[in-house]
């Protein structure tokens, strides 16, 4: 399997964090996992879809699709050679594109963009006709753009925030954010909640999670120094953090070499999967 990260232009890197290309011409059969990280993605399949379980079953998921937060595992299994290209968004910025609150999507199956915008799906739809990673992410960055021209900038309060929380996580209290752009708590919940899809307490959760990942890759830290390193009471409190969103304790899920989760979780550090160039461009 292999993962690689591209960073987007300018202008479209002001809704998107990463462009990213996942290939595998012959995946493994073991079942595959995905952990909540607080952004949102919108995938094209190029090749064979995932198929992911739900409570009725497995079901394959479109050739292009948006998925929104997740609070809990994503279990896929692959159906043949895969091929995706993935957009990763800031926290708050997926729902500018597609204009619909955030917090509707949440834990919800892989959405077809053709059920959320249609003009969308076609222009994403046209990048299937061309034939090379430059292409694609060119294309990629046009088609931000343009929605980028067209973003609200009343949102910069609230790319304050996210910013805030995402950086400090619990070390700055929710009411200390509020307060800072100028809105009350409850104010903050609700935009929060609305543009990323989840409450700031969960999100905070999540980075703190995310955090541990690379404590442990650096070699320098054990369980229960990377626990307090990265804010938790104990490793007891980080191990019940692992329980929810990976449906694993940290060993196990780390012991899957081939699982799915450590590309995306430890792309930054993992040379195996590093960007294409030293700029990370494409």
């Amino acid at each position: 399997m292999r993962y690689r990260e591209f960073m987007p232009n300018a202008s479209a890197a002001r809704l998107v964090k990463c462009y990213w290309l996942l290939e595998d011409g012959e995946p493994s059969p073991a079942l595959q996992r995905v952990v909540p990280d607080g952004r949102a993605q919108l995938i094209l399949n190029l090749a064979h879809p995932y198929e992911a379980r739900s409570a009725s079953g497995w079901q394959l998921q479109p050739q292009c699709f948006f998925i929104g937060q997740i609070t809990a595992p994503l279990m896929l299994r692959a159906s043949g050679p895969l091929r995706m290209i993935g957009i990763n968004f800031h926290p708050h910025t997926a729902g500018q594109l597609l204009n619909i609150p955030m917090s509707d999507l949440t834990d919800t199956a892989a959405i077809s963009l053709d059920a959320i915008s249609k003009q969308l799906f076609r222009e994403f739809g046209r990048i299937e006709e061309l034939r090379s990673p430059t292409e694609w992410f060119r294309a990629l960055d046009r088609i931000i753009h343009a929605c980028a021209e067209r973003r609200d900038n009343s949102n910069l309060l609230l790319s304050t925030a996210v910013r805030e929380l995402e950086q400090t996580g619990r070390s700055m209290s929710i009411a200390a954010v509020a307060h800072k752009v100028g809105w009350s708590s409850r104010q903050l919940e609700r935009r929060f909640r609305e543009a990323v899809g989840i409450p700031p307490k969960l999100f905070c959760r999540i980075q703190r999670f995310q955090r541990v990942f690379p404590v442990l890759e650096n070699g320098h830290a054990g369980w229960a120094d990377a626990a307090l390193r990265c804010g938790y009471y104990d490793q007891s409190h980080l191990i019940r953090d692992f329980r929810q969103f990976s449906g694993k304790p940290p060993q196990a899920l780390l012991a899957e070499e081939t699982d799915l989760a450590r590309h995306f979780l430890q792309s930054a550090t993992m040379s195996d999967f590093s960007k294409t160039d030293v700029s990370g461009r494409y």
